[in-house]
């Protein structure tokens, strides 16, 4: 396994948007791929490579994503202004298990070694949020600017 991403054609300009398999060895692959897609210089992607990172983690550690054959849909988008658009788009929720909706918990159990991604990607982002119903595939995406400040943070 480990293939290459499928590359979906854009007809605008500015954005890239692919296929990656949905295993936890990806993330890193797709870290690199978004890095690249956004068209700026190393450096001032930080913030965006951290997002994904944390996006594509919850896809595939909460949907069908993770399961085998398993994928997830990255868009990369560039706006005027270099404002970062990133969206993922997993393969909707695992069979018999519950649905779950993105959100940040109200608590993080600081002995807990998770539940602290959506919390990073609010900090990170200048707006996130969800689209699709529950049940279905949904598309997490947020705004970043590349050029806040991370010690902020």
């Amino acid at each position: 396994m480990g293939g290459l991403p499928v590359r979906v054609r854009s007809r605008r300009l500015g954005v890239s948007s692919a296929y990656f398999d949905g295993r936890p060895d990806q993330v890193g692959r797709i870290r690199d791929w978004s890095r690249v897609a956004t068209g700026l210089e190393r450096g001032h992607t930080d913030s965006v490579e951290l997002v994904v990172s944390e996006l594509v983690t919850n896809a595939v550690r909460h949907s069908a994503s993770g399961n085998r054959c398993g994928r997830v849909r990255v868009t990369v988008e560039t706006l005027p202004g270099q404002i970062v658009l990133v969206s993922v788009t997993d393969d909707g929720p695992r069979t018999g298990q519950p649905t779950s909706l993105p959100r940040i918990p109200e608590q993080a159990d600081d002995l807990c070694a998770g539940g602290r991604g959506l919390q990073l990607v609010h900090e990170l982002s200048e707006k996130w949020w969800w689209t699709g119903c529950a049940g279905s595939p949904l598309t997490v995406w947020a705004l970043i600017d590349p050029h806040h400040d991370l010690a902020q943070v």
